[in-house]
């Protein structure tokens, strides 16, 4: 295959605004992801082992061009002697939800835009062939990361782009104010800078996380003071976190045994397989709570509920059929809360996600159903 076959097959797959398209065409992906990829290889117990170009070029140029996010570097760019590594810690963005995000963006030629993570730069490259180099900042925390961004960008046309070395979390005060902002990292918590290097009626796109359910994409409109941005949730998205805001993955068996044992009819799709449910929960109980589920059948399979800091866990276990079989152990019974959460979401008139406001002020954040906090 070819990169232009490649680069024909993604775009046939994709849903992109005809505004985009053209960038889409133009800036083809395989010129910004490095030579060496990283992949999950569950055969080695969830390792990440390396994919490289100089020894599979077709199989990493099938990957490049595939509808998925690409592992582009692993433990901060220090992988064990063999490539491998356990924690992705930069990506190039799955490319549905860049299209996605940048269509949500509402971006107009000559609008001045921030973008927080450049990381391959592919995404800076596609802003800036939209509204011109010279309009686009993109900050990137790791030095490493950052260099090799911009020798990407100049390498491809793109000199004009500002690139910084720096902490997205505070933004990029020298430059500001911005028409528009874009963080290719997840916030648990949008930083209030965000909301005061954005022009008053401008926008800023997000994807939120939470660690039991991730919030996904959300679009933040600033009110025409600037006080406030106001922000509803769109289409789903897992974003690794802003370093301030990263939780590392969970690892390692649940280390300790059950204190209790019991039963439950509430099945977890109810409230683990439906995403307006999930979301819901995740607002709910506030970050923290780890939620996992490893398949045993097509039908049947444990979701693993974690809390890290308290060494809490709790499992639910679908094999046996309803009733169905719950341990928990720790400070916590976790899937106690979940269960009250849960009933809370029903007790609430059941909100789907289009309920859910996100409001950003200078005093902080705040989420909550119906319109957004004064």
């Amino acid at each position: 295959m070819t990169p232009e076959q490649g680069l024909s097959i993604l775009l046939s797959d994709l849903t992109i605004d005809p505004a985009w398209r053209p960038s889409f065409e133009s800036v083809p992906r395989h010129l910004f992801v490095p030579d060496t990829i990283w992949q999950l290889d569950r055969s080695a117990g969830g390792r990440l082992t390396p994919l490289r170009r100089s020894e599979e070029p077709d199989r990493w140029l099938r990957y490049v061009y595939s509808d998925e996010a690409v592992e582009t570097q692993v433990d901060d760019g220090h992988p064990a002697e063999d490539g491998s590594g356990w924690e992705v810690t930069s990506s190039s963005s799955q490319p549905s939800v860049v299209a996605e995000m940048l269509r949500t963006l509402n971006l107009e030629p000559g609008m001045r835009v921030l973008e927080i993570g450049t990381g391959t730069g592919w995404n800076a490259a596609l802003l800036a062939d939209r509204v011109g180099a010279e309009n686009v900042t993109t900050i990137e925390i790791d030095t490493q990361v950052a260099v090799r961004a911009r020798a990407m960008l100049d390498r491809a046309g793109f000199e004009k782009v500002t690139t910084i070395v720096g902490d997205g979390s505070d933004g990029w005060v020298s430059g500001a104010p911005y028409d528009r902002l874009i963080a290719t990292a997840g916030a648990t918590t949008v930083p209030a800078v965000w909301l005061g290097q954005t022009i008053t009626g401008g926008r800023f796109v997000v994807p939120m996380n939470n660690t039991f359910q991730p919030l996904g994409i959300v679009t933040f409109d600033v009110a025409g003071d600037g006080s406030s941005a106001t922000g509803r949730i769109g289409g789903p998205a897992t974003f690794m976190g802003l370093r301030s805001q990263r939780t590392p993955r969970v690892q390692g068996k649940l280390g300790s045994r059950p204190d209790v044992v019991e039963f439950t009819d509430l099945h977890p799709y109810r409230w683990a397989g439906n995403r307006a449910v999930a979301t819901a929960i995740g607002i709910r109980l506030g970050d923290g709570i780890h939620m996992h589920y490893a398949p045993v059948t097509e039908e049947t399979g444990v979701v693993w509920l974690r809390d890290p800091d308290s060494g809490s866990w709790a499992t639910v276990d679908t094999r046996g059929g309803s009733p169905y079989d719950v341990e928990q152990a720790g400070l916590r019974r976790l899937m106690d809360e979940v269960g009250a959460a849960y009933r809370w979401w029903l007790d609430a008139g059941s909100p789907q996600l289009a309920d859910w406001t996100v409001t950003v002020t200078a005093a902080g954040q705040t989420i909550g159903i119906g319109p957004p906090a004064a």
